[in-house]
């Protein structure tokens, strides 16, 4: 089931077909024990209505067979007093109009059928809008009711205010302690003092409740530049440690980039010493004699002046090596097809030719 702003308000509206007419004595409906207006200026009221009679009937929903009052708790109030005063007879039966309905159902009608009727306070147009939330979404949850559109827009669509209205609404009832709203409700801190108190920790907004209380005026400009200077400090904590967080990150870098250079220099070290052993190994080997030489094969020779070469490494030039990788290319050509039965392998011969390249 779904329901457009429209809907919604037809649901408390005396023209809606589905309302029933009856006569009933104002003792038997009940007040909304949800309903939190004010009922002030009941005896001008029946005043009035003595002299003009009643021009709006109260208007009912009938929950679990109780006659509950949606709108028209004063005209109610106005009728039982003159009936108590003798202005009216005992057995007087006044002009209702009622509608079978859900407790959820009833409670939304409640705020909607009394959000015009007159000019709220601004306690009274905080609570209604918080009240008006809660039914809204009990009706959507109870009774399936599908609404359409972002909660907040609704709200304020059917209050006829801005969607920053409620917002700022939303702040106080939420973050308003027990103390600070009390004094919000009889009128000693205003709607903008409010909205900043909730900003603020609930000991310092006990404080403000205390001194409102206590007769002195609480001026929203102040409370203001209490929030601010809290912000400032906060900002700035939070400021400070993102600064220590960014330090402990680049000292955590440096400490792993100097632990790097470490392993790095012990690499290098690691490596002059295996190359060092290796070149020792080499220089350590004893000299064969000369009748030795003369019965050495070609693998032979060729161990004895890699050996050789070593110990002069240093010192030979670039055309020397080229010479020198010629013959590793040729040999390692050789070994391949030795090795392979076919065409020489792609390999270290390859590496070279690109290298001399």
């Amino acid at each position: 089931m779904s329901w457009s702003f429209k809907e919604l308000l037809n649901t408390v509206e005396a023209s809606d077909p589905d309302f029933t007419e009856i006569y009933l004595s104002p003792y038997e409906v009940e007040p909304s024990e949800s309903n939190f207006y004010s009922q002030e200026n009941i005896e001008e009221l029946a005043d009035s209505m003595l002299t003009v009679g009643q021009q709006q009937p109260t208007v009912l929903g009938r929950v679990d067979g109780v006659y509950k009052i949606i709108s028209g708790h004063r005209r109610n109030l106005a009728n039982i007093h003159n009936i108590e005063c003798g202005a009216l007879p005992k057995d007087y039966k006044a002009r209702y109009l009622y509608k079978e309905m859900t407790s959820a159902l009833f409670e939304l009608s409640l705020i909607i059928g009394n959000a015009f009727n007159r000019k709220l306070t601004p306690y009274e147009e905080t609570e209604q809008a918080a009240r008006l939330k809660a039914a809204l979404i009990r009706a959507r949850e109870e009774d399936g009711i599908i609404i359409k559109g972002k909660m907040r827009d609704i709200v304020a669509d059917i209050l006829k205010t801005s969607k920053t209205q409620v917002a700022r609404m939303d702040k106080i009832n939420k973050g308003l302690v027990p103390e600070a709203k009390e004094q919000f409700k009889a009128g000693t801190i205003g709607k903008t003092a409010a909205y900043e108190t909730a900003k603020l920790p609930a000991e310092e907004q006990k404080e403000i409740a205390a001194a409102a209380a206590g007769g002195k005026e609480v001026s929203h400009k102040d409370i203001a530049e209490r929030v601010k200077e809290k912000q400032e400090i906060k900002a700035a904590q939070k400021a400070a440690e993102r600064a220590e967080k960014a330090a402990k990150r680049a000292e955590h870098s440096q400490i792993a980039a100097a632990q790097a250079g470490i392993q790095a220099e012990k690499a290098a070290e690691n490596a002059e010493m295996t190359a060092t052993g290796f070149t020792d190994t080499a220089m350590n080997q004893p000299e064969p004699s000369e009748e030795e030489k003369q019965e050495w094969s070609t693998r032979e020779w060729a161990i004895y002046t890699l050996r050789e070469l070593m110990l002069v490494v240093s010192c030979i030039t670039e055309d020397e090596l080229l010479v020198l990788q010629d013959i590793l290319m040729v040999a390692t050509e050789r070994n391949n097809v030795g090795l392979y039965g076919g065409a020489p392998r792609s390999g270290i011969n390859t590496h070279l030719t690109e290298e001399r390249e």
